[in-house]
């Protein structure tokens, strides 16, 4: 299991550009011909959907057994990308930050079941008529990590994508910054019972973050990089920047399929004028907790959390849907997406990462087969995410391999 945590916080990227839909798609990387499927996958993949890049690697039993990247880094400028590249992994971010608060549990500083409030004190922002809904003070971390905190965006909104609404409401400049989100959504009502069922939530990770830095007195990047990834040996990996100017050396370049711009929430600007959707729609350093990280490097084994704690983390704390004849019933552990494996008592755990510029996922098995899967396009022609079309092939991918590799 202490690969599962490894692998967790470790992405490597690289990129693909496409000339034609029949050409070969140029793979960079050591070839592997024991896993040549996942190479054919890949370029069909990418073929189908007319994505620029991706990259997929493998770790079986703690070992890189599969690293490869197709294409390019930048698809105009031919710009080849390497293994190590740094690209934006979404929400793979959560799965990093269920690990630090775990540790902190561990470490006797949080408890799961500790009230969200008694750690963060913001002064809630109330619009006309707007009062505190009482029903914050159930709130816990573990409703948080497991998506049951009460905000639904089905319902209501995604708090973490309305910039320019709480920047009017609230009369101040963009960008807007995590804690401005939270005091602006302490003054609106939740969607529901806090623990009453699951319903997907950046925003319960952002608050997530803010305690990490409360019981820290780190910022969240920094506590990260100290605490999960460079005791893992992972030195480059940070939370991304938002503006094409900001591209850290080796980080890929972004694509989004529709091509339309969007109105700017930071750089200059913002407020008025239009960019790629890409680079300054949305602040990727306000993401961070839930969606902000760029990775990449292969680190060193190391043993962060508890067998208790990576059970738990993995578990089935809350069903998403049940059991049909075609399907296993789906939950959502601390901080993963969990299933029953096939014939066995443990679980498959995943998480997906989604925005317009980007589709991730990062798959861990129990047979101590974990998979990374990135690209720097997020939808498809008709706008719907990429990453609904990820797990299940590469999952039969898996399945079948009876002879890993042992040196690739």
């Amino acid at each position: 299991m202490k690969c599962l945590i490894r692998f967790a916080v470790m992405i490597v990227a690289t990129v693909v550009a496409l000339s034609s839909s029949a050409e070969e798609i140029a793979a960079t990387g050591k070839a592997v011909p024991e896993l040549s499927g996942f190479d054919d996958w890949m370029q069909a993949f990418m073929r189908e959907h007319n994505i620029p890049g991706g990259q997929l690697a493998i770790v079986r039993n703690g070992k890189l057994v599969y690293a490869r990247g197709f294409g390019w880094a930048d698809r105009e400028a031919k710009e080849p990308v390497e293994p190590e590249s740094l690209f934006r992994i979404a929400s793979v971010s959560k799965p990093i930050t269920a690990v630090a608060i775990l540790k902190l549990v561990d470490q006797g500083k949080l408890k799961l079941d500790d009230k969200v409030l008694d750690h963060l004190k913001y002064e809630p922002h109330f619009e006309e008529g707007g009062k505190l809904d009482e029903r914050w003070n159930q709130v816990t971390i573990r409703h948080c990590l497991t998506h049951t905190g009460g905000w639904d965006r089905e319902k209501s909104y995604d708090p973490m994508f309305q910039a320019h609404r709480m920047a009017k409401s609230m009369k101040i400049d963009l960008p807007i910054l995590p804690e401005h989100v939270i005091r602006y959504q302490l003054g609106q009502p939740l969607d529901f019972e806090p623990g009453e069922r699951y319903a997907y939530s950046n925003f319960g990770y952002c608050l997530l973050g803010r305690v990490i830095e409360k019981l820290t007195g780190q910022p969240y990047e920094k506590h990260v990089q100290d605490e999960v990834l460079r005791p893992l040996g992972i030195t480059r990996a940070r939370i991304g920047g938002s503006l094409e100017d900001q591209r850290a050396e080796g980080e890929v370049r972004y694509y989004d399929v529709k091509g339309e711009p969007g109105k700017a929430i930071v750089g200059p600007g913002a407020g008025e004028k239009e960019v790629p959707v890409s680079y300054g729609v949305w602040r990727q350093e306000t993401l961070d907790a839930h969606g902000g990280y760029n990775e990449a490097d292969d680190g060193t084994r190391a043993n962060l959390l508890t067998g208790d704690s990576v059970r738990d983390m993995i578990g089935a704390h809350v069903m998403i849907t049940a059991a049909t004849d075609a399907k296993p019933a789906r939950f959502y552990g601390l901080g993963w997406f969990t299933e029953p494996a096939p014939g066995q008592r443990a679980f498959i755990a995943r998480h997906g990462g989604a925005l317009a510029c980007t589709a991730a996922s990062l798959m861990h098995f129990p047979d101590g087969t974990n998979l990374a899967v990135l690209f720097n396009l997020g939808q498809d022609k008709d706008g719907k995410f990429l990453g609904r079309g990820i797990e299940g092939p590469l999952t039969e991918l898996v399945r079948p391999v009876k002879d890993w590799p042992a040196n690739p």
